[in-house]
């Protein structure tokens, strides 16, 4: 098989995995040292499993609870800020931020703290390229953390956000803007608006995320000019969990991360079946032990021919329970409950998820009999947004139009 360690950003991305594995195990236990005098959560964990922090190996990580990434609203609500999983003191941070739930993220001092980095020099970035970072830099972590990793690759990043599209599409022409990162749904807008000025785009590498990216979407996006598209998975509590390859194998497991794929008991799932996605933070700041993601994904088989080394996830296939991810943010009906409980005059509600096109579409369907429809849809619109940060749709149904399905949110999207 081709080794091509000079285009990895880290050497570790090509070396033996048994070597990877001890690697990784060494500093579990020196982390889980650590944490266990610092961290009541890990603490908590360890006690419960009847583990040694200083003797703990890999495999006995699965003797340890889940810690369910749907539960952490209420966990850290219990214990603010974190849930009793900081490693670190409060005042050293350097910064927090506050995900859909509400969940507060802590962000560490250290350069490319959310890993991502070896995903976006593996997508082609390199230093001097000039990157629209259109990723939110507001309460998410998104924003932040390319940010960090295009400081450190040396590339310069224009901190756009998602709004003002015109002025995007002006910068990106006047400057020659050859990188962008953010959903591909935001790409495809993008570039449609760059193709209604009849100028050719200067982007040569996009990096995506916070969404699925169809092939046939990719192609279509490649086929407008000479772009390549990477992809990677991440959550906002973590950073990089695992990242595309130029060959386009699967996605590849950072080792700042272990991965495991589990059944609802938390057991590891049985050879190439899709499970959920259970990750480990080696993170002397946040050390979360077994975050259920709520994902669903199963490995890919075989080696990679671009030489890493690491355990690939086929793809992410689909989720269990209840959030919903929409234009790169988690929907949870909570949010929604709490959003549709101020105004009296809504008895039930539904939330409809589509994607006619390119860009998932948020339909809110309430149940009244007011009188003025038009005021009471706006009004809830301003309410969902201020509970979710997603702009909705509403419609209002007579009673007894709604619950068609069962579920508050239903995803329609194919």
């Amino acid at each position: 098989m081709p080794r091509r360690e000079s285009s990895f950003y880290k050497a570790s991305e090509g070396q033996p995995p048994a070597q990877r594995l001890r690697e990784q195990e060494a500093s579990l236990r020196i982390l889980l040292v650590k944490a266990a005098d610092s961290s009541p959560a890990v603490r908590a964990a360890l006690t419960s499993a009847r583990v040694s922090p200083s003797s703990i190996t890999i495999e006995d990580l699965q003797r340890l609870p889940l810690v369910r990434k749907e539960q952490l609203p209420l966990l850290q609500s219990n214990a603010l800020p974190f849930g009793g999983w900081l490693g670190a003191r409060l005042g050293d941070l350097r910064r927090i931020f506050v995900s859909p739930g509400p969940i507060y993220d802590p962000e560490g001092h250290e350069p490319d703290y959310w890993g991502f980095a070896p995903a976006l020099h593996a997508a082609g970035f390199r230093r001097g390229m000039l990157v629209l970072n259109t990723f939110s830099y507001h309460l998410t972590p998104a924003g932040a953390m390319f940010d960090g990793a295009l400081a450190v690759l040396g590339c310069v990043t224009i901190p756009s956000g998602v709004g003002s599209l015109e002025i995007q599409v002006k910068t990106m022409l006047d400057l020659g803007v050859s990188g962008f990162i953010g959903t591909p749904s935001f790409l495809a807008t993008l570039l449609a608006k760059v193709a209604e000025t009849r100028a050719d785009s200067p982007l040569r590498v996009a990096f995506v995320s916070g969404e699925g990216l169809a092939e046939s979407q990719r192609r279509d996006l490649e086929a407008r000019s000479p772009l390549r598209i990477s992809q990677g998975y991440a959550v906002g509590d973590l950073g990089l969990i695992a990242y595309e390859c130029p060959e386009r194998t699967g996605l590849h497991v950072d080792d700042r991360v272990i991965v495991e794929l589990v059944d609802q008991s938390g057991a590891l799932a049985a050879g190439e079946d899709v499970a959920e996605v259970a990750v480990t933070f080696l993170s002397h700041v946040y050390p979360l032990l077994r975050l259920a993601t709520g994902d669903l994904s199963q490995m890919a088989a075989g080696q990679c021919p671009c030489g890493r080394t690491a355990p690939r996830l086929a793809g992410i296939m689909g989720r269990i329970g209840e959030a919903i991810k929409v234009r790169g943010l988690f929907l949870y009906p909570h949010d929604l409950d709490r959003a549709v409980a101020r105004h009296s005059e809504v008895r039930r509600y539904q939330a409809v998820i589509t994607r006619p096109e390119l860009a998932d579409e948020l339909t809110i369907r309430v149940e009244s009999d007011a009188e003025d429809r038009d005021a009471l849809a706006v009004a809830v619109a301003e309410s969902v947004q201020a509970a979710t940060r997603l702009q909705a749709q509403v419609e209002v149904v007579r009673p007894g139009a709604v619950w068609v399905e069962d579920k508050k949110i239903v995803d329609r999207r194919k």
